[in-house]
């Protein structure tokens, strides 16, 4: 224990459940994936990256440690100005190619988050600053972690859902500028986004979210219906 401090459970984004935090540390029970995550922060940490959590070890009950970051985390998706995407897409950039060479990794490849909604980031001063919630991170194609940041942080379902494919369509220019995507790759980006889209609606099926599913399902069509008007903003 930590003195005479005690856990509180932690709240905000779309935080794992029975996290907790004690002082500046805290508490998050492991899962599967967590040696191979445990490996990638202390992988960014030796790179002195300095834009997630740091992994502290162990408890005693076998809860991984991370560090406290201070901060803000958005309870849900909505609509982000355009320094939030901006640095997003820089943030997303940094991780990326401080992880292309992580032991497995090939050429073009990364360790991709595979959840990087805002929900996942931490916000000081109202910009993002650092990643967490790596529960999910895999060796993978960099693509299919800017599409799905994309996906989450345009809110794409709900934006086009309000008719507003140009929007959309500026906002993924932002972030993608930010990250420094190739120009050739940008008239795939519809195609990884489909990808990530029906990952999580198989995911939510699989775990018999029913309205998860329907939601990411939703998001596609949307997607589909106005695809030509967003990548004309896009590729513009």
């Amino acid at each position: 224990m930590n003195g005479d401090l005690e856990e509180v459970l932690l709240t905000g984004g779309r935080i794992t459940p029975n996290v907790t935090r004690m002082g500046n540390i805290v508490y998050r029970p492991c899962c599967p994936n967590s040696p191979f995550v445990h490996h990638v922060l202390q992988w960014l940490e030796a790179k002195q990256v300095g834009a997630v959590p740091q992994f502290l070890g162990l408890s005693k009950d076998g809860r991984e440690m991370t560090s406290f970051l201070e901060g803000d985390s958005p309870p849900d998706l909505g609509y982000f100005h355009t320094r939030q995407l901006s640095q997003a897409g820089r943030l997303i950039k940094h991780l990326h190619e401080a992880l292309s060479d992580f032991p497995g990794c090939k050429p073009g490849q990364t360790i991709c988050h595979n959840d990087l909604s805002p929900c996942n980031f931490m916000f000081s001063d109202d910009i993002p600053y650092a990643v967490f919630d790596w529960d999910a991170a895999k060796i993978g194609d960099p693509l299919d972690d800017v599409a799905y940041a994309l996906w989450m942080w345009c809110n794409i379902g709900y934006a086009l859902e309000m008719n507003e494919p140009a929007d959309v369509g500026r906002q993924i220019r932002n972030i993608i500028e930010a990250y420094g995507l190739d120009r050739e790759k940008w008239p795939l980006l519809p195609k990884y986004i489909y990808r990530q889209m029906q990952r999580v609606a198989k995911s939510l099926k699989t775990a018999n979210n029913c309205a998860g599913q329907q939601w990411a399902e939703e998001c596609k069509r949307r997607l589909k219906t106005h695809e030509n008007e967003v990548m004309t903003i896009v590729l513009k």
